[in-house]
């Protein structure tokens, strides 16, 4: 059977006076046709339209439709030379990869270039990188667009401040609320009133803040904004950080600049406002443990609100000696303190120490998981799953010419609105909507594109990250042993998304209900990565925690505890102490004996034999001692 072809010809006015006539074009590529044997299945053609852009050029799009339809099933594109195909780089690339995916050929007669030969495929490559500098200087121009923008006086973009909505683009006051903001400010310049005192106030006096359409709380992170944001006395500050170092080290980089909207304070008051908070700041300095961070801070979720929970000390003074007792560290949800609007009913804490040892004890078994396998080979893969990673890369191309047709006719359409219509800016506004969501489409699409390439050229390389991730789990005791304090805590954050935990302890002292792992994935064979720079794929899987066994750490029982064991089974009444010496025995950690006398008594009790076995079989039954251990008969005091 002869293979069926595709005849594209185009020819704007200059070029007819260089002998690409549609006679000749036509001509040339009919013969060539014919001495390849091929089939011409359809000719398309755009006369007088110019290269340097599809848009215009509604024969090459029918043609591209053809394709992506597989309307004649052709096996190539004939064109006389490749600037008939296009001009813009970045068209060309597009257009010809989806006659890739659809295994069509594009044959340039006169620039001898075929694509399924190792030249054609060099000649493309060349473009790419032709097309990858067009997109920087696109990106350069939209830049320098927001930046002039910005110097004369308007808003840069993004939502717009309490206050404020954005009415064509530009910032127009909401009297009731810009009243609030004024409100803020006033009762912040009050002698007595802090930051939380303001939100405290607002809060016992019934104010709310309207947000998409709920009545909130007033927090003390908005508040915060409200004070710190410049635009309330009508200044545009643009590549504004509240990161201190990045002003530091690149100060040209801030533009501040008189806006054109109107100004809901004075610039007398936002000074004022300024110079009290930098007078009340202080940083929070560590006195008890500099060098201590805790490790999943943020991770943890509330059980009622789903919020992240945050570190609480309890430092308590010891009245029989001076000094502190221990300092306990607890996480707890911030939705619940006052100067968060107390949002949240949950007013429960979670003891820091026992949260943190049951969570890293399972994260050292998840490799043991089937829900992990799974999770590793469907991101990840092997090289059985590149035919179906190249067929997702088809499908998501082809999505992507879609929108790109959809983008092109829409401009049409717009470009062929009546200005002098009733209702013409209606209509624009409708097709502008629609034309920029087809171009945030296409921004996904295209990312993905990249991210499944990457996939696909490291499944061909026989590159497996899942390797590395496994190296890291099964040696994360050893990992963390050689870390500081924030290394760990960034470990974490690299591959634990969120730890559910239960509203009340269980009765057998679970705390954990479900972690969900979510683990970054890159298919550079090499492992170089620029800094910051976004994962290539995410393994993403939860772990129901009640699917182990109770943790050691969460096992743990107090003397209460032990003691009630002892009683039940055994039928003996064992005091505290005896209990220590037990765990002083076996080395058991300890803390500092606060209430110890003054003065050593001349008879320590020594715990019986009989008693000793019980508090080690009650020791082993909550996992604070190996079931392995043996009884040792010497005694600790």
């Amino acid at each position: 059977m002869r293979k069926k072809c595709y005849i594209y010809i185009r020819v704007s006015t200059a070029a007819q006076t260089e002998g690409y006539s549609l006679e000749a074009q036509t001509e040339r590529l009919r013969k060539y046709a014919e001495y390849k044997d091929l089939e011409i299945a359809g000719e398309y053609c755009d006369a007088g339209k110019s290269g340097m852009s599809i848009k215009g050029r509604p024969a090459f799009m029918e043609m591209l439709d053809d394709i992506s339809s597989e309307k004649d099933e052709v096996s190539c594109v004939l064109v006389f030379k490749l600037s008939r195909f296009g001009r813009n780089a970045a068209d060309i690339l597009k257009s010809l990869q989806l006659l890739m995916d659809y295994d069509v050929d594009l044959i340039c007669v006169e620039d001898a270039i075929d694509s399924s030969t190792q030249g054609g495929r060099l000649t493309l490559t060349l473009l790419s990188a032709v097309a990858e500098m067009e997109h920087e200087n696109i990106s350069v121009q939209f830049t320098a667009a927001r930046m002039q923008k910005v110097m004369d006086g308007g808003w840069p973009g993004a939502a717009a401040p309490y206050g404020y909505e954005l009415v064509n683009k530009e910032l127009t006051v909401i009297p009731e609320e810009a009243d609030f903001v004024r409100l803020v400010y006033q009762k912040y310049l009050e002698p007595d009133m802090r930051l939380n005192t303001v939100v405290t106030w607002l809060n016992d006096n019934g104010y709310k803040r309207i947000m998409r359409g709920e009545e909130k709380v007033i927090t003390s992170d908005f508040v915060s904004k409200v004070l710190q944001n410049p635009a309330y006395y009508g200044m545009i500050v643009y590549n504004r950080r509240t990161n201190s170092e990045e002003i530091r080290r690149n100060p040209k980089e801030i533009i501040s600049v008189r806006g054109r909207h109107e100004a809901i304070i004075s610039e007398d008051i936002w000074m004022k406002v300024q110079e009290k908070r930098r007078r009340l700041w202080c940083p929070q300095r560590k006195v008890d443990d500099p060098e201590r961070i805790s490790l999943l801070t943020g991770l943890v979720k509330c059980p009622k609100c789903g919020a992240g929970l945050i570190v609480k000390k309890n430092k308590r003074i010891n009245k029989n000696h001076g000094g502190y007792y221990k300092i306990v560290y607890s996480y707890a949800c911030r939705n619940y303190r006052r100067s968060a609007g107390r949002v949240c009913e949950c007013k429960r804490t979670y003891n820091q120490e026992k949260v943190d040892k049951a969570v890293l004890e399972i994260v050292g078994k998840i490799t043991e998981t089937e829900a992990f396998r799974q999770a590793v080979m469907d991101a990840v893969g092997d090289r059985s799953s590149l035919d179906a990673c190249e067929e997702d890369l088809k499908k998501l191309r082809k999505e992507l010419h879609g929108q790109e047709h959809l983008k092109y006719k829409l401009g049409t359409e717009l470009d062929n609105l009546d200005i002098f219509a009733d209702g013409y800016d209606a209509e624009y506004e409708t097709l502008q909507a629609e034309i920029d969501g087809a171009y945030d489409r296409i921004e996904v699409l295209e990312g993905k594109i990249q991210k499944l390439k990457k996939k696909v050229d490291a499944l061909k390389k026989g590159v497996h990250s899942s390797d590395n991730i496994r190296k890291i789990l099964d040696n994360f005791d050893l990992l963390f042993e050689k870390m500081s304090c924030g290394e760990r805590r960034e470990l974490c954050r690299q591959f634990i998304e969120r730890i559910e935990v239960f509203p009340e302890e269980k009765e057998d002292g679970r705390l954990l209900k479900k972690i969900v792992f979510r683990f970054p994935v890159y298919y550079e064979a090499d492992g170089k990565r620029a800094e910051k720079e976004e994962p290539d794929d995410m393994v993403t899987f939860e772990i129901e925690c009640e699917d182990f066994p109770v943790t050691a750490s969460e096992a743990k029982a107090t003397y209460a505890e032990i003691q009630a064991f002892v009683k039940e089974k055994y039928g003996l009444h064992v005091p505290s102490l005896y209990i220590a010496q037990m765990k002083r025995k076996y080395g058991l950690g300890m803390g500092k004996a606060y209430n110890k006398p003054a003065k050593n008594k001349n008879h320590v009790p020594v715990c019986p034999v009989e008693k000793e076995l019980a508090i080690m079989d009650a020791l082993k039954y909550f996992r604070m001692l190996d079931a392995d251990v043996e009884y040792r008969k010497e005694n600790v005091e």
